[in-house]
């Protein structure tokens, strides 16, 4: 039995066709794409500007024997996917980037080990988030998007600071941010 090598390029950015990808969600969860013949399981699929393009420039990519990230190739705009296959791919990325949005903050608290402890209303409800490194996990992107990663991985957002969050929440991140 022959052995299929492929190739991958590191510094090669390979636009996907979407008229040739066939997406499948398999029971367990994960994704399948038949692509030109070939089949691949358990793809991933990452989206390269999440905060501001996120039906664009989306990663496709697998893990090899040795979980080693192999990029199959990048899709533009899934918009450009038919019907059935845009949702099914809306439906992955909406599922892997669930965050939360942050209504109000209520108190920001440190503590002595550097740690946040943010007491905030979310649109999943109240929450008391629990932020290591509060320097890279509570960042304020281009002065207007709040992005807050929790101590579990968790991932939060507020939009437009401005017009989303009451003037005492603004001042209770201040500092922070």
């Amino acid at each position: 039995m022959s052995q299929i090598i492929e190739s991958y390029e590191a510094d090669k950015l390979t636009i996907l066709d979407c008229s040739k990808l066939r997406f499948e969600k398999e029971e367990s969860g994960y994704m399948t794409l038949h692509m030109d013949g070939k089949t691949y399981n358990k793809v991933n699929l990452t989206r390269l500007q999440p905060f501001y393009q996120q039906e664009l420039y989306i990663s496709v990519h697998i893990e090899d024997e040795e979980r080693q990230f192999r990029e199959i190739g990048v899709i533009e705009d899934i918009k450009k996917l038919p019907k059935e296959q845009y949702e099914l791919v809306s439906d992955f990325l909406r599922y892997k980037y669930y965050m939360p949005e942050i209504t109000r903050i209520y108190s920001i608290k440190e503590n002595m080990r550097g740690s946040l402890f943010v007491k905030a209303e979310t649109t999943a409800g109240g929450k008391t988030i629990c932020i290591r490194d509060w320097y890279t996990n509570f960042k304020l992107i281009g002065g207007k998007y709040l992005y807050v990663c929790d101590a579990d991985g968790n991932k939060y957002f507020c939009d437009n600071v401005e017009e989303k969050l009451d003037k005492k929440s603004i001042a209770a991140m201040e500092m922070f941010t």
